[in-house]
């Protein structure tokens, strides 16, 4: 068995797709291109695919990765990337494949870039960014099921813009994936649309980049080596 990581975007009607969706759509290309996943042991047997980032259902990736266990009989990369870039459903196109080789490759994100326009006053909105930007700390409280917990987004939300727009302006920003979390990026647009005095709905979410740990160096020979379209 060979593991594969595999580089794709998600974007247009792929937007709506929830995480679950979204690994659905990423097997049943595979199946599509014939391309035969390897599947887990047990009663209930399941393909080996997993998508190690969650995205929030309405944000486009621009460089999103799937984690696939192929068989021997799987095709070279460079074969499979064409199948799989003429199966794929709208919406989700897959760019590139590393091959990793044997052992479960198990990323784990570092920080990823998020850009989004936000609605109302340019000017309120860039205040807003330049107030978070000059507070020393950011005091946010997330409530869930699991009870109450008070995060300081500063920990989490650097690198952060806003450049001005005719009816409203574009929010640049860094999430910060640590052991105990991440901020979410609705708790960044929400302060911010706070303090600006808008309507906090944010439009075009898109993630452009994540920097992840234990993700093997492309190319090379071997295990490692990639295919980009």
């Amino acid at each position: 068995m060979t593991w594969w990581l595999l580089t794709f975007t998600r974007g247009g009607s792929g937007r709506y797709l929830s995480h679950l969706d979204t690994a659905r759509a990423v097997q049943r290309t595979f199946a599509r291109a014939g391309i035969p996943v390897a599947l887990s042991q047990g009663m209930r047997p399941k393909p080996r695919i997993s998508l190690p980032l969650p995205l929030p259902v309405g944000a486009a990736g621009l460089r999103e990765i799937a984690a696939v266990e192929v068989v021997p009989e799987a095709p070279a990369a460079a074969a499979a990337l064409r199948a799989l870039r003429a199966a794929a459903p709208p919406g989700v196109e897959p760019t590139g494949i590393t091959v990793v080789g044997e052992q479960h490759p198990r990323p784990q994100p570092m920080s990823a870039e998020y850009v989004c326009e936000l609605g109302g006053d340019a000017g309120s909105i860039v205040s807003a960014v330049e107030r978070y930007v000059a507070e020393e700390e950011v005091i946010h409280e997330r409530v869930s099921p699991k009870g109450r917990r008070r995060l300081d987004l500063k920990d989490y939300v650097v690198e952060v813009s806003a450049e001005p727009l005719d009816d409203g302006a574009r929010l640049g920003f860094t999430v910060v994936h640590r052991a105990d979390g991440a901020a979410r990026p609705q708790e960044y647009v929400d302060l911010i649309a706070r303090w600006a005095e808008v309507e906090p709905a944010m439009c075009g979410l898109e993630r452009r980049h994540i920097t992840w740990q234990g993700v093997p160096p492309a190319p090379g020979a071997g295990a490692g080596r990639s295919v980009s379209s």
